[in-house]
C-alpha cells in the first residue's frame, strides 16, 4: 500500500516513509546529488584528554533527485573515518557506516569498528558517592584547612604536592582519582520503520577493554614547605580501595559481549539537524557470558526528545530542543561500564563532558541509575554558499541538569548538578554539524569542539 503526499505531488512514497519527513525548500534546494565528501582537520579541547587534533572524513550519497526518498532522508549512505590524537596521548581510531532506508527498503543498518584508549580517565566512586562536590586539604596535609565546593583546578593544584601519611615515606595523590583504559570493539545494528513513525531495533557488540591504575608508578610532586619536586610514587588509587572494599567489579578489564533490543517513536522531521518531531525510545541490553562476556547484566535506557518551533510563522530559524533520559544498569556490571549508553542514535558516555552534562569533567559521575536533562535553544543566524557547499550557523544557549544514583527508588528533586553555557554550530551540506561549546559549572569553565548536536 502506498500514501499520497500531503503536497499531492506526482511521486507516491512507501507506506513506512511519512510525509513529515520532507525537507523545507531552503535544504532541498541546496541538497547535492550522488556522492560527496565532507572532510575537515578535528581540533578538540578537554580537560580530561588534552588538546587533540586529528581528521574527519564523511562519505556522503544522497541519491538523485528523482529517488522517491531524495526528499525525505538526510542520505542514503553515511561512511565516516575519523583519526584523533590528544596531548594526553588519548587516541581515538574509527570507522562508521549508516543506511537509513537500506536500498529503498523499510530498514536501517548501522555499523563501527573503534578503537579508544584514554590515559586519564576520572573515577570519584559510584552512584551517590560520586555526586560529592570536590574538596581537599590545603597542600595535600592532613592537618590543613579544608576546603569544600572546590573547582577543579583548585583540587588539581593541591593534589600536586606529596603528602607524607603517618610518617610514612612521601606519596603522590594526583592520579588517586584517574586511570587507563583503552577498549576496541565493533557492533552492528539495523532497526525496521513501521507505520512511519515506528522504529523496532536490535543489535549486537563485542568489545575488549584493559584497566590499567597508576598505583604505584613513579612522579615529581612538590614538598609541602619547601616546593621542592620529589620523586615519589602513586598511592593506591580510588579504584583499588573501592575494589578491595568490594564495592566495584572489573578492576582488570574484561570482554564485554552484548545483544540489545529497543522501540522508538520518531517523528523528527530530519534526523542530523531537527526543526521539529519527537524521539521516545526505550532500549535493553544485555551482557552474556554465553557469548563470551566476562560479566552478566542488564541495563535499561530510556530518553525523550522534542524540537519545537514556537513561532513557525514569524521565526522558522528558532528551534527548542529538549532531551529528558534515564538508565539503570543492573547486574555484574563493571564499573567502567556504567559510564556507557546507547540510543537508537548512538552510543554516548556520562554522565558529564560533551554528551550529557557540559562544565563538567567527562565521565565526573556514574553509577547504577543516571538521569539528566538538556534544553538548547538554536538560533539559525546565517546561511552561505561557499564553492559547491552550503553552511548554516546557529547560536546555541544551553543549559544541563543531571543526577546519579544508586537506585531508581532515591530519585527525587534534589542534589542535582547544574551546567549552563553557550554553543556554535556549523552545519555543512546540511548533514555533517559542527560544534563548539563553552560551558560553565561550580567546578570547571570549559570549552568543546565535537562533530554532531549533543543531542
Amino acid at each position: 500500500m502506498y500514501a499520497q503526499p500531503k503536497d499531492k505531488e506526482l511521486k507516491v512514497l512507501p507506506e513506512w516513509l511519512g510525509a513529515f519527513k520532507k525537507l523545507d525548500e531552503t535544504e532541498l534546494k541546496n541538497k547535492r546529488e550522488g556522492w560527496y565528501v565532507t572532510g575537515l582537520p578535528l581540533f578538540g579541547n578537554d580537560a580530561v584528554s588534552g588538546t587533540g587534533l586529528g581528521a574527519l572524513a564523511n562519505f556522503i550519497y544522497n541519491g538523485t533527485k528523482e529517488d522517491t526518498s531524495f526528499e525525505y532522508t538526510p542520505y542514503e549512505h553515511l561512511i565516516s573515518v575519523g583519526l584523533y590524537r590528544t596531548s594526553k596521548n588519548a587516541e581515538t581510531y574509527y570507522v562508521s557506516w549508516d543506511a537509513p532506508y537500506f536500498l529503498d527498503t523499510a530498514y536501517r543498518i548501522k555499523s563501527d569498528i573503534y578503537y579508544d584508549s584514554n590515559l586519564f580517565n576520572q573515577y570519584f566512586g559510584l552512584g551517590k558517592e560520586s555526586m560529592r562536590p570536590l574538596s581537599y586539604r590545603e597542600r595535600n596535609e592532613d592537618g590543613g584547612r579544608l576546603v569544600r565546593n572546590a573547582e577543579f583546578s583548585e583540587f588539581e593544584s593541591a593534589n600536586s604536592y606529596a603528602r607524607n601519611r603517618a610518617g610514612k615515606d612521601w606519596v603522590s595523590t594526583q592520579r588517586y582519582n584517574e586511570y587507563q583504559f583503552e577498549t576496541v570493539g565493533t557492533n552492528f545494528s539495523l532497526d525496521k520503520t513501521v507505520f512511519q513513525v515506528f522504529r523496532i531495533w536490535s543489535g549486537v557488540e563485542f568489545s575488549r577493554n584493559i584497566v590499567r591504575r597508576y598505583d604505584g608508578t613513579w612522579t615529581k610532586a612538590r614538598e609541602p614547605l619547601t616546593e621542592v619536586m620529589l620523586p615519589v610514587q602513586e598511592s593506591p588509587s580510588k579504584l583499588t580501595e573501592d575494589s578491595k572494599s568490594g564495592k566495584i567489579l572489573g578492576l582488570e578489564g574484561g570482554y564485554l559481549n552484548y545483544v540489545r533490543a529497543g522501540i522508538a517513536y520518531d517523528t523528527r522531521d530530519y534526523e542530523p539537524d531537527p526543526d521539529s518531531g519527537w524521539l521516545v525510545e526505550y532500549n535493553v541490553s544485555k551482557a552474556e557470558k554465553s557469548i563470551g562476556s566476562s560479566f552478566s547484566y542488564y541495563r535499561h535506557f530510556g530518553q525523550i526528545k522534542n524540537f519545537y518551533q514556537p513561532f513557525p510563522k514569524y521565526f522558522d530559524e528558532f528551534v527548542i530542543a529538549q532531551r529528558v533520559a534515564l538508565t539503570k544498569a543492573v547486574g555484574e556490571v563493571p564499573f567502567f561500564d556504567y559510564r556507557y549508553m546507547v540510543s537508537i542514535d548512538g552510543a554516548f558516555e556520562g554522565v558529564g563532558g560533551v554528551s550529557t552534562l557540559r562544565g563538567y569533567r567527562q565521565e565526573r559521575f556514574y553509577g547504577p541509575v543516571m538521569g539528566f536533562y538538556n534544553i538548547e535553544f538554536r538560533f539559525r543566524v546565517a546561511d552561505f554558499q561557499l564553492w559547491d557547499n552550503f553552511f548554516q550557523v546557529s547560536v546555541v544557549p544551553f543549559y544541563d541538569i543531571a543526577q546519579v544514583w544508586d537506585k531508581i527508588r532515591e530519585i527525587n528533586g534534589q542534589g542535582y548538578k547544574h551546567s549552563r553555557g553557550l554553543g556554535l554550530r556549523l552545519i555543512w551540506d546540511q548533514a555533517t554539524v559542527i560544534l563548539m561549546d563553552y560551558a560553565v559549572s561550580k567546578e570547571d569553565k570549559l570549552f568543546y569542539i565535537d562533530i554532531g548536536h549533543v543531542f
